[in-house]
């Protein structure tokens, strides 16, 4: 093994480390990051590995692929369920993804490991605000970043690449980014219009049609409003499309404030440069900040960073004449074409409502400082400036890293209640067989009690199963509430839940 392949093994696995690390609360604390979403991939999960359903789709609609349902239950049939097995896959596609991010930014961006490592930080060694999207189950959080990486390492073998789209596209819509990406760099570096490019086109789309066909042939043997439950109506031609559609806001008077927010302070979300509580954006925590205490938020003086580093970068390839579409700089401008759009659509989108229980719809805007440091480390020479952006990489890093220390030592000392474990015990030590509850309590309780307490929802309702067992069982059914019964006095089962 040469020097550089050593190299790069070591790099590889600080990012592993890394990763891990940042995922380890939401692992051993399953209160730490865990919903109704993420539980009812638990209970697909649960259900495929006993044999009693098989969901296409996430139950109770048509669109983002049950993966992580169908990766998760061989795990459940050998350890059983649980939200840390649960979890565990997803883990993995963190670390695949950071493995072949530090790889392609090594090989197809010519960096040293350790300076393609530096680079990755920004996902590899994710803020808690990030890391606990980047674990979840519910909505498809972490492949998006995998898809477009494998897109990118498979854009000269057109049919392969048309495969993964497919299942990345189908899975979570996001994926798009990579291909709008690709064949704008491609556009870039030649406009013409080639054979061989109508020819990839061709074998691309055949590629993304056979998966679509495998979908829509699968849905119709799958079950999906859970066990039981048949398909009411056939799977229609653009179903994703149509759930992008049905989430979509166009107002062009909005257009110009949106972006101002999202490049003047909704940036920092992502990049934990901003001063937000973690429970804010869903974390479990009381008392952890996004921030580091005292300090104010640090996005104007990090984005200022990044305007500088593209700044140096476009200055460097127009005087040198090398193009960042073109050569070692394409990586880099691909990843920061791939955050750009994810933000820029995610606000003009949602006309320009830049919510934080949204943020998992703008979570690959954390390749825009990827992209940014690789482009900035691709071309720039001069050592001054290589280890000025280095000394900030690490501060940044040391911000990651207090805030990861923070919400550890909360977890360690002052341990957050884990109040659906609490109903779910609370029921079932009670022998309270069947009951009724809001979606957000009634399919997380139901998982974390492995289903000897069926909970039907009172609003969304995503297994219909519950529903009618709890219907045939309503003299015996309770109502979970978390607020105080104004007819009949009930137990407070959990204390401040």
């Amino acid at each position: 093994m040469s020097i550089t392949d050593r190299r790069l093994t070591i790099a590889m696995a600080a990012a592993v480390a890394l990763v891990l690390a940042r995922a380890a609360v939401f692992l051993f604390w399953e209160q730490a990051g865990f919903d109704a979403d993420q539980a009812i991939f638990g209970l697909m999960a649960k259900h495929i590995a006993e044999g009693r359903a098989f969901p296409m789709f996430i139950y109770g609609d048509q669109y983002m692929l049950g993966l992580q349902a169908w990766l998760a239950a061989p795990l459940f049939a050998v350890f059983g369920p649980s939200v840390a097995v649960l979890k565990l896959p997803v883990v993995l596609v963190n670390i695949a993804t950071a493995v072949i991010l530090v790889w392609i930014l090594h090989r197809d961006g010519g960096l040293r490991p350790v300076t393609a490592l530096v680079c990755s930080l920004f996902f590899v060694w994710a803020p808690p605000v990030l890391a606990a999207s980047l674990v979840e189950t519910g909505g498809g959080n972490p492949e998006p970043f995998l898809y477009v990486l494998l897109l990118w390492l498979l854009r000269h073998r057109p049919l392969a690449f048309g495969i993964v789209f497919g299942i990345g596209f189908t899975h979570r819509e996001f994926t798009a980014y990579g291909v709008s990406a690709i064949v704008g760099l491609a556009l870039l570096d030649d406009w013409r219009v080639t054979y061989a490019r109508l020819r990839a086109v061709a074998l691309a789309g055949i590629g993304y049609m056979v998966v679509w066909q495998l979908v829509r042939t699968g849905f119709v043997f799958s079950n999906p409003f859970g066990p039981g439950a048949a398909i009411a109506a056939p799977l229609g031609g653009g179903t994703n499309i149509e759930g992008l559609a049905s989430r979509y806001c166009w107002a062009p008077e909005t257009i110009l404030p949106g972006l101002q927010g999202l490049f003047g302070s909704y940036l920092g979300i992502p990049f934990g440069a901003d001063n937000h509580r973690l429970a804010d954006v869903g974390v479990r925590s009381v008392i952890v900040r996004t921030n580091v205490p005292g300090m104010p938020a640090f996005w104007p003086l990090l984005g200022a960073v990044f305007v500088v580093a593209m700044g140096r970068v476009i200055w460097i390839s127009l005087r040198d004449r090398m193009p960042i579409w073109r050569g070692r700089g394409a990586v880099g401008a691909f990843l920061l074409l791939v955050g750009l759009q994810a933000g820029v659509f995610y606000s003009v989108a949602r006309c320009g409502r830049l919510d934080l229980v949204t943020l998992r719809y703008a979570l690959l805007t954390l390749y825009i400082g990827v992209g940014v440091m690789a482009l900035f480390f691709i071309y720039e020479t001069e050592r001054r400036w290589r280890w000025a952006m280095v000394s900030v990489m690490l501060a940044w890093a040391l911000a990651s890293g207090a805030a990861h220390a923070r919400l550890l030592n909360e977890y360690l000392f002052h341990e957050p209640p884990n109040s659906r474990r609490q109903l779910a015990t609370y029921l079932v030590d009670h022998g309270i067989r069947y009951a009724r509850a809001d979606y957000w309590t009634a399919y997380a309780t139901t998982f974390l009690a492995g289903e000897r307490v069926v909970i039907a929802s009172t609003d969304t309702v995503r297994i219909s199963g519950y529903q009618s067992e709890v219907d045939a069982h309503r003299a015996e059914a309770v109502t979970v509430q978390r607020e105080p019964c104004k007819t009949t006095a009930g137990p407070e089962a959990v204390p401040g839940m």
